[in-house]
């Protein structure tokens, strides 16, 4: 559940009760404020982040890579206008263009016994790609893990540390155009 919205998460896909990250994530964009803007999010899983941030977005775009996840998420965002689509990174968003790419990265970097958390080069990817397709990102990720965003080519700064019942999570912006939202 999450804000009166009931999640189904099937085998394989991520679960952000059993990892705290996505969920906590998702509360603190629910309580931001993104008018006028056209969202995208990235490796979505089941589509909770794409519902927090459509709360007060002009527009949501959800992709995930596993057609799996992206049938959950699609599922699970069947009575919302977000759009969810199946490909690559930004492979299902060519030629589009975004305000605020939101992600929250798999943290198993290299190996993985879970198929759809395996993403060896994901975070180098993201580093170097994610400018071409949005002014702006909010990437959510362990606070005690920075150097992993910075040895993966990231020029993020710290906004927000959120609490867990785990490791502490940074809410990290990278800005490359105009701040669609201000700084708080």
């Amino acid at each position: 559940m999450f804000d009166g919205a009931i999640f189904s998460v099937q085998r394989g896909v991520f679960d952000p009760v059993r990892h705290l990250s996505g969920m906590v994530f998702a509360r603190w964009l629910a309580d931001q404020d993104f008018s006028e803007q056209r969202v995208l999010e990235v490796g979505t899983g089941c589509g909770l982040l794409a519902y927090a941030v459509a709360q007060s977005a002009a527009q949501v775009v959800a992709t995930d890579v596993d057609s799996k996840a992206a049938a959950c998420a699609q599922g699970n965002l069947s009575d919302t206008n977000i759009d969810v689509r199946t490909g690559d990174l930004f492979e299902p968003v060519v030629a589009e263009h975004f305000d605020l790419l939101v992600v929250n990265p798999p943290y198993e970097i290299g190996w993985s016994l879970r198929p759809t958390f395996r993403s060896p080069n994901f975070l180098f990817r993201l580093a170097l790609e994610w400018e071409n397709v949005a002014d702006m990102m909010l990437l959510s990720f362990p606070t005690d893990s920075v150097d992993v965003l910075t040895s993966a080519g990231f020029d993020l700064r710290l906004e927000h540390r959120l609490a867990t019942t785990g490791r502490e999570l940074g809410v990290f912006r990278g800005v490359h155009g105009p701040s669609p939202i201000p700084r708080s």
